[in-house]
């Protein structure tokens, strides 16, 4: 499935920032300390590009200390593999409209866009799709302003999706703006730079995660995407990151 498929079909149910209720958290564990190298082997074994893994190594090096995730290296085996899958391997920090006419449609549906649009502003054989149009759209009206608070004109494209695990909408960049010190409501882009981009879905991941769903791939999936979109590429990376952090410990 394309990233713009990936990405939106989830829309802000993924990316709402409200804590569960759940039951009291084990005690934190410390993670591994990794360095430069170290990253960039990780994200390397994971099938990330040797250039792009050569970029985010000092993001990640930066970002993940040992008291980042609650449970540590555990919480890491599951979080990685996500955030390498929705952003294609870290290259996509920005949600693509780029749907065609029929995509819109299954995407989305008729309740949030209507098939006069679909055929207005998706994509078709001559002419590209209209994304701005797309996300004022599928991410305004009344949708936009109950589940969002997309309020203005403008905010569903201003607000899009951004980050690894794609925040959207003006409430969700609000919250992660008090978060992370940031007015992401007056510079949304900063969320598609990496180190920024990174923060979010680790603080995401942390706020939404619960302990308990550690190791339990298609409940995560879940929370993550809305559904089982990508599971079986999911599960291979989270094999792939769990070999490579034990031959670490060798």
């Amino acid at each position: 499935l394309p990233r713009a498929a990936a990405g939106a079909a989830a829309g802000a149910i993924a990316a709402t920032l409200t804590r569960d209720a759940i039951a009291p958290k084990p005690p934190r564990l410390k993670g591994t300390l990794r360095g430069l190298t170290a990253w960039s082997n990780l994200l390397i074994a994971c099938g990330v590009e040797r250039y792009t893994a050569r970029e985010w190594s000092s993001v990640f090096a930066s970002c993940i200390r040992e008291d980042t995730f609650s449970q540590g290296d555990r919480d890491l085996v599951d979080f990685l593999p996500e955030v390498i899958h929705e952003s294609v391997g870290l290259q996509v920090m920005e949600e693509s409209l780029n749907y065609s006419v029929e995509g819109l449609m299954q995407t989305f549906g008729t309740d949030r866009i209507s098939v006069g649009d679909c055929q207005r502003y998706g994509r078709t054989k001559v002419k590209r799709a209209d994304q701005q149009a797309i996300a004022n759209l599928v991410y305004g009206g009344k949708y936009g302003r109950d589940k969002l608070g997309n309020t203005k004109p403008g905010d569903g494209w201003r607000y899009r999706g951004r980050g690894p695990i794609q925040i959207t909408g003006a409430w969700n960049y609000a919250r992660m703006g008090e978060l992370m010190g940031q007015d992401l409501l007056v510079v949304p882009e900063l969320l598609a730079q990496p180190h920024y981009a990174l923060t979010s879905a680790i603080l995401w991941w942390e706020d939404r995660i619960p302990d308990s769903f550690l190791g339990e791939t298609t409940s995560i999936r879940k929370r993550v995407n809305g559904g089982q979109i990508g599971l079986a590429k999911v599960q291979f990376l989270t094999d792939c990151v769990r070999k490579a952090i034990f031959e670490e410990a060798l």
